[in-house]
C-alpha cells in the first residue's frame, strides 16, 4: 500500500506555522527591547558587552570602560551609572505610555461635562515633555559613564602642610548629580505617577463614548478601555512609590559623598 501523504503535508503546514510565529514573537520582543531599553547588568565584562548592543562604543572607549572596571570602585561605578540609564530608560517609556493612554482613552473634560479639548493635550503634552526629560537625563548619564569618575584633587597642598580648598569644591560639585536625580525622583516623576494615576482613574473614557457604538461593540470597548486603564492606573501607583525609593536613594548617595569632606 502506498503511504499516506497527508501526513506529512500537515508536519510541514504546522511547522511552517510555527516558524511564522516564532518570527513575529521574535518581533515583537525586539520592539520591546527597542522601547525600553534595558540593558542587562552583571559583571563589568557583561555589563560593558551589553552597553554596546545598544550604544555606540568605540575600540578605545571599550577599552577604557574594561579597564576601569577592572578595579571595585570602578565597576561600582558603572554598575551605578547603567542602573541610572535603566531607569531614566524606563521613565522614557513609562511616560510615553501614559500620553498614549491620555490621548485614546481618557477624556476629564467631558466627565466634567466640559468641551475642552485643550485639556486633553494639555495632559499629552505634560507627559511626552516628561519622556524628553528623561531621555535627556539617560542621554547625561552614558556621557558620564563614558567620560569615567571624576579624579578629585588632593587633599592637602605645599608639602602637605595646608588643606587645599579645591579638594571640598570637588567633592560638593560631585554630589550635585545626585541632587539633582533625588529632585527629579521625588518631585518631578512620582508627582506625575500619581497624578497621572488619579486623573485616569477619573477621566477614563474611550476616544468615543461608548454609548455611541453599535452594540455590542460599545460593551466590548467600554470593558476593554476600564481593564486597560486600571491596569495602567495600577502601574502608576507603583512607579510613583518606586520614585520615593529611588529618591532616597539618590539623598543616601548625596549624602555619603558629603561624608569625604575634610572639615
Amino acid at each position: 500500500m502506498q503511504p499516506d501523504p497527508h501526513p506529512l503535508v500537515e508536519a510541514a503546514t504546522s511547522t511552517s506555522r510555527f516558524a511564522v510565529t516564532r518570527r513575529w514573537l521574535a518581533r515583537v520582543s525586539e520592539w520591546s527591547a527597542k522601547a525600553t531599553f534595558r540593558i542587562k547588568r552583571g559583571t563589568p565584562a557583561v555589563t560593558i558587552a551589553e552597553l554596546g548592543k545598544s550604544w555606540p562604543l568605540t575600540e578605545a572607549q571599550r577599552a577604557f570602560l574594561l579597564q576601569l572596571g577592572e578595579t571595585k570602585p570602578g565597576a561600582a561605578f558603572i554598575d551605578e551609572k547603567v542602573a541610572n540609564i535603566n531607569r531614566a530608560a524606563f521613565h522614557r517609556s513609562a511616560f510615553v505610555l501614559n500620553a498614549a493612554t491620555h490621548l485614546l482613552f481618557v477624556d476629564l473634560a467631558a466627565q466634567l461635562l466640559l468641551s475642552l479639548w485643550e485639556l486633553k493635550a494639555a495632559l499629552v503634552a505634560a507627559n511626552l515633555l516628561l519622556a524628553l526629560t528623561a531621555h535627556f537625563q539617560m542621554r547625561e548619564n552614558y556621557h558620564t559613564l563614558l567620560a569615567g569618575p571624576r579624579q578629585l584633587p588632593k587633599k592637602r597642598r605645599l608639602l602637605g602642610l595646608l588643606r587645599n580648598p579645591r579638594y571640598n569644591k570637588a567633592v560638593k560639585k560631585s554630589s550635585r548629580p545626585y541632587a539633582r536625580s533625588a529632585w527629579k525622583e521625588q518631585t518631578l516623576y512620582r508627582t506625575a505617577y500619581f497624578a497621572n494615576a488619579a486623573v485616569i482613574f477619573l477621566g477614563s473614557q474611550f476616544i468615543l463614548p461608548a454609548e455611541r457604538l453599535i452594540f455590542p461593540f460599545g460593551f466590548l470597548v467600554g470593558k476593554i478601555t476600564g481593564l486597560i486603564t486600571t491596569i495602567v492606573v495600577f502601574f502608576d501607583g507603583w512607579r510613583g512609590i518606586r520614585a520615593g525609593d529611588d529618591a532616597r536613594l539618590a539623598r543616601e548617595r548625596e549624602v555619603s559623598v558629603y561624608r569625604n569632606l575634610k572639615i
